[in-house]
């Protein structure tokens, strides 16, 4: 078959997959200049059944039109021809140059013994190596965690644009994961197990038995949840996929020879590999085995990389240590200046203890112009003095011995409590982040409990294997989006005391974590301007020598023939001008 041309125009070249929905062709496009590569997946329907036939080629053209929207992606294949041939379906796709994420992370093969070696003692060492790790399960290569963090936003960004158009892969696997050569960045690829969640042409027909004639599991052992398993994929089972290929990265053991936790289902293989406890902490969550505790939306998953595995450990080893490379240097060449100051400073002094010939001279002179510089601050401060208040004698305490006195600190360092239920009376003051760092058991739980007030937002997250957050408020009901949680941004509707509470989920008999507590007070509006002062005239300036003048009081009409006015008793004494002269 690789001589065969499809449609008079593709030219099949080498067959590079085949499962069973049909085999995929590198093949090359006769009708275009240069007849660039191709690739063409054949897509056999499983019955000769007429109506088989026909649902298939409805689902077929649906599968069409989905490649073709998702084709607008730089990170996506695009469609490039679909038609029909010998009651068979194909699919024309964009070629892309590159590697497989597959073929990145596959182990080397073992090196071949030379010609000058023993046969006898390679074989037999080999054979003991081989004897030990017999039960072992086979590792492949374990990428560091700041490449795993790079593919895993590189595939969210794609990811993200797939599921806003309404489509679920179902088969993200580090073989469907390509690192285009031209630029490295991951391609998407292999979407021919998708199907439009928002269009109802893609519902299967059904039989008298209300069984679908196309019930098929699509995906792969190991990179598939539960739920997927059952035929009930979501947006989740996606992110799912995604977790076990940054897992099958970190740890170089394939998804199918972890260990889940007997007891809750859940994968382990944090001792596999070395990574910080934030990343652990979102590959968790992406992880887990109920659809409802993983994180629900790509949004959310990058929300969480960003709070928890921005800076990890390597990172901040590698920028301890370049603070250490450039502050020693530093320290050497100022040690160096001080220690030439000091010399310079000891030959100053020697020069001006060294008898001269002059010495009566300059004693004289420098006496005369000592007297000189006291008549002049006396000239000056003898006129201040007179006008200026008794100066108050402050007896400052003794400066403290830097090398006795214990430093302060302005945040103490964590303290290990101990591993057992914790209760804590915090005041958090607005505006300003509170960093608890703690050990705890994984089935114990730590309360903090907090006044707040309506309109402030409270903000928390938590880094640790295993643990959520929920938020109760002052009658202790859970508030909503805020229980099981790593993170919560929620608004304080009502004045009272409200508390965290921190839960392990996991077996871990010491798990460290992480959480940060903080009250964001509401943006304050600009503040109405004050009306203008009222500006009064004041009296005119009076001379010396001058007679003060007579306050006169106003008349007042008269209805009566009273010969005097009574004041009014709440009308105020005219004001007393007080003139102080100043002789000079």
């Amino acid at each position: 078959m690789p001589a065969k041309v499809l449609d008079g125009r593709y030219k099949l070249i080498k067959k590079i997959g085949a499962g069973g929905f049909g085999h995929t062709f590198i093949a090359r496009d006769m009708r275009r200049p240069g007849s660039p590569p191709c690739v063409v997946k054949q897509l056999k329907p499983a019955s000769d059944d007429p109506t088989f036939i026909r649902e298939a080629r409805r689902l077929f053209n649906t599968e069409a039109e989905t490649l073709e929207k998702l084709g607008r992606h730089d990170q996506i294949p695009q469609l490039l021809a679909y038609f029909e041939e010998d009651a068979q379906f194909f699919l024309v796709q964009e070629f892309i140059e590159g590697r497989s994420l597959h073929d990145e992370l596959r182990a080397a093969l073992p090196e071949v013994p030379s010609s000058d070696q023993d046969p006898q003692d390679h074989g037999s060492i080999n054979l003991q190596n081989e004897l030990a790790n017999i039960d072992q399960p086979i590792k492949d290569k374990q990428l560091p965690e700041l490449e795993v963090i790079k593919i895993l936003k590189d595939v969210l960004e794609v990811l993200e644009f797939v599921h806003s158009e309404g489509v679920i892969h179902r088969d993200i696997k580090p073989d469907n994961l390509i690192r285009r050569k031209k630029d490295q960045k991951i391609v998407l690829i292999d979407f021919g197990a998708v199907r439009a969640m928002q269009d109802a042409n893609t519902q299967l027909a059904t039989d008298e038995k209300g069984e679908s004639r196309f019930t098929v599991t699509i995906g792969t052992p190991g990179y598939m949840p539960s739920e997927q398993c059952a035929g009930r994929p979501n947006y989740s089972s996606d992110i799912y996929a995604l977790g076990m290929v940054a897992i099958k990265a970190l740890t170089g053991c394939s998804p199918t020879d972890l260990p889940n936790d007997p007891a809750t289902g859940e994968l382990v293989w944090r001792d596999k590999a070395r990574v910080s406890n934030g990343l652990a902490m979102v590959l968790t969550r992406m992880v887990r085995y109920h659809y409802t505790q993983r994180y629900q939306s790509v949004r959310e998953v990058n929300q969480g990389l960003h709070t928890f595995a921005t800076m990890t450990d390597v990172e901040r080893q590698a920028t301890t240590s370049k603070i250490v490379r450039s502050t020693a240097p530093a320290q050497l060449n100022q040690a160096r200046s001080n220690s030439a100051q000091s010399e310079s400073t000891s030959r100053r002094r020697t020069v001006a203890t060294a008898p001269s010939t002059n010495t009566n001279s300059g004693v004289i002179f420098l006496f005369g112009g000592l007297l000189a510089a006291i008549a002049v601050i006396a000239a000056f401060a003898i006129p201040a003095m007179r006008n200026k208040p008794p100066a108050v004698i402050v007896n400052n305490q003794p400066p403290v011995n830097p090398i006795t006195e214990a430093p302060i600190n302005p945040s103490p360092p964590p303290t290990a409590v101990p591993n057992e239920p914790t209760n804590q009376t915090l005041n958090l003051a607005p505006n300003q982040d509170l960093v608890i760092s703690k050990t705890m058991s994984g089935n114990a739980g730590h309360t903090y409990t907090f006044p707040a007030k309506s309109g402030q937002t409270l903000v928390t997250a938590v880094a640790g294997d295993g643990l959520s957050i929920t938020v109760l408020n002052s009658q202790g009901i859970a508030l909503p989006d805020a229980v099981n949680v790593s993170n919560t941004n929620i608004p304080i509707t009502a004045d009272g005391a409200y508390t965290v509470q921190l839960r392990g989920t996991s077996n871990n008999p010491q798990v460290p974590y992480e959480l940060r507590l903080s009250l964001k007070e509401p943006a304050i509006a600009n503040p109405i301007p004050n009306p203008p002062p009222i500006v009064t005239t004041p009296p005119p300036a009076m001379t010396t020598g001058q007679p003060l003048p007579t306050p006169q009081a106003s008349p007042i009409p008269q209805t009566s023939p009273t010969p005097q006015a009574s004041p009014t008793p709440t009308q105020a004494p005219p004001p007393q001008i007080e003139i102080k002269i100043r002789k000079r």
